[in-house]
């Protein structure tokens, strides 16, 4: 067996790459600069755009109101405060006026800022979307408000409340219903399995010719990537996306693909086309999470399968920790759950999705929802700047030397010493 090539076989092809990407991304840093510019070119803006999410609040003086966060037709989620006791419903198509003035160039870039804006007129509207139809298929399997909302975030990737937010952080399992490339290896997976009995039974008498692994894999990407434009492009699914049809067509090249330079390769590409995704947290989660598999795999490549699913999980849980902790402060115990609950998760999604098929999603509801509803002490920390600065120079040491993995387990258990 001929050894693995490696993505770049001289210093001068990763400037030449790199030059590339930088060009790339400048030009579009000046397009999104251009737009700014024309945004900021009037005191207040119009926009318009649909609702995507709807919480509700009350202010300090008791009244209540509603968080919007709007998706505009430019691809801004922007967050506006709608006071009226008018009902307003989710997908509603809105049109209001965005004062300017206090939008700065990255929060534009990012596209997610909130402005004082005032409301001009909403409209319900019929969508007879594809995503909408298959949301409202899911929906209707299930009585729990909560439960709709799980299973409508865990294939489609809607906007969650965040009492079900709160849920999944105190079990640490955001990563879990979060669409991600973890997701993607399984829906891979499970449709391989399915069409390669098929495709045989039809190459041994059609087209003897044909690689069956090659056909079978273009196909599932094809409607992987439908399914990523379903889902409004997601970052965590998009990167997994990109990196895993890359590395399909570099591994049929021979080239190693389980490599710092693959992963660092996909997300600069993917920031130099959309600039936007160097501020999104599910993208930036879904990097570290990569980094930090290729870690183990290069430091411990030939445990066995057990030993892997099982080690891998742990060092995940336990190296993320002071990264999900810079955004997101609730430490509990209950979330060591989420190593057992990851491995499981390989049999529950497609065994849920199956009782969705044929329209049974709510047979397991009783049970999550009581599984959910459980709830020890929490703590509260953010990870402080000048850590994580730390804590990075150490996740990228621990790439070229296995000691380096030690102090990284130690700072990430020793989070959970804020319970004592």
């Amino acid at each position: 067996m001929k050894p693995y090539l490696s993505l770049f076989q001289r210093k001068i092809e990763i400037v030449f790459v790199g030059l590339i990407l930088l060009f790339v991304f400048i030009c579009n840093i000046i397009l999104n600069y251009i737009d700014f510019r024309e945004f900021k070119s009037h005191s207040w803006a119009t926009v318009r755009g649909e609702i995507a999410n709807i919480i509700p609040l009350v202010a300090k003086d008791g009244r209540a109101y509603k968080r919007l966060y709007v998706k505009s037709d430019s691809g801004h989620t922007i967050t506006i405060v709608f006071w009226s006791k008018e009902e307003i419903n989710l997908n509603a198509r809105v049109g209001f006026r965005v004062k300017t003035e206090e939008v700065n160039f990255g929060s534009f870039l990012s596209r997610k800022f909130y402005a004082p804006s005032v409301l001009a007129w909403h409209k319900s509207q019929i969508d007879s979307s594809v995503k909408n139809r298959i949301d409202n298929f899911i929906q209707k399997q299930h009585d729990s408000q909560i439960m709709k909302e799980l299973f409508s975030t865990l294939y489609l990737a809607t906007p969650i409340s965040k009492e079900l937010r709160d849920k999944v952080q105190r079990f640490g399992i955001t990563h879990v219903i979060a669409i991600s490339g973890y997701h993607l290896g399984i829906i891979f997976a499970f449709l391989y399995a399915i069409f390669m009995p098929i495709y045989r039974f039809f190459q041994d008498r059609y087209f003897p010719y044909r690689n069956a692994r090659w056909d079978i894999s273009v196909i599932i990407f094809a409607f992987l990537g439908y399914y990523l434009w379903l889902i409004d492009m997601t970052p965590s699914f998009l990167r997994s996306y990109v990196m895993g049809v890359c590395g399909f067509l570099f591994l049929w090249r021979g080239i190693n693909v389980l490599t710092f330079e693959m992963l660092a390769l996909t997300t600069a590409f993917l920031i130099a086309l959309f600039p936007y995704l160097a501020f999104n947290i599910g993208f930036i989660l879904s990097v570290f999470g990569v980094f930090f598999i290729f870690v183990f795999i290069k430091h411990f490549p030939k445990l066995k399968v057990w030993q892997t699913l099982l080690l891998l999980n742990l060092w995940l849980f336990i190296a993320m920790n002071p990264i999900v902790y810079y955004w997101f402060n609730v430490i509990n115990i209950q979330q060591w759950i989420s190593i057992p609950l990851s491995i499981l998760f390989v049999i529950f999604y497609p065994f849920v999705t199956f009782l969705h098929a044929i329209n049974q999603g709510g047979l397991l509801d009783g049970h999550i929802i009581n599984f959910l509803s459980y709830e020890t002490k929490s703590a509260f920390f953010n990870t402080p700047v000048w850590l994580l600065a730390i804590y990075v120079c150490l996740a990228f040491l621990s790439a070229f030397r296995a000691i380096f993995m030690l102090p990284i387990l130690i700072i990430g258990v020793s989070y959970f010493f804020f319970l004592l």
